[in-house]
């Protein structure tokens, strides 16, 4: 499983498994969609997460947002987005199903596999979704933080 260092400005970020952040951009894809978010590029935005989703990616994925975010007005509605992500995971209960992680339309077969022997728990993608918020509020402090997730395929 690669790892990625996802970063947004200042070379602050975190070390991630990609397939983990491919979860996480799932939702926030899903979310980004809602008509009610206006971006500059919202376009861009969307397929930059599908094609990261799809596996497209790999072994290279990043965030391209400091391409895509034009200004403070996107800055902040992702934020938004990010922080009604959170409230819809949370709202799933302690674990997002078999069938709800089989349901992630992705052309990745190895994504596909991984998510396919047990629940995954959504405190860990809270967690995810909580260092991207601070990453783009600007007060994520860490330059090389290894973000450890609490699942894996053979446990």
């Amino acid at each position: 499983m690669a790892t990625t260092f996802i970063k947004y400005k200042d070379n602050k970020g975190f070390y991630i498994s990609e397939i983990f952040i491919q979860l996480a951009m799932h939702y926030i894809n899903s979310e980004v969609k809602k008509i009610l978010y206006s971006f500059s590029e919202k376009q861009e935005i969307v397929e930059d997460l599908q094609d990261n989703i799809n596996g497209e990616c790999n072994g290279y994925l990043v965030l391209y947002w400091k391409y895509i975010l034009n200004g403070i007005s996107d800055e902040q509605t992702m934020i938004k987005v990010l922080q009604n992500v959170n409230i819809t995971l949370q709202q799933k209960g302690t674990s997002i199903s078999i069938a709800e992680l089989n349901a992630v339309e992705t052309d990745d077969s190895d994504f596909k596999r991984f998510f396919s022997r047990k629940p995954f728990p959504t405190a860990e993608l809270v967690k995810i979704i909580d260092a991207l918020i601070l990453i783009l509020q600007g007060t994520w402090d860490f330059d090389n933080y290894d973000m450890k997730i609490d699942y894996g395929y053979y446990d």
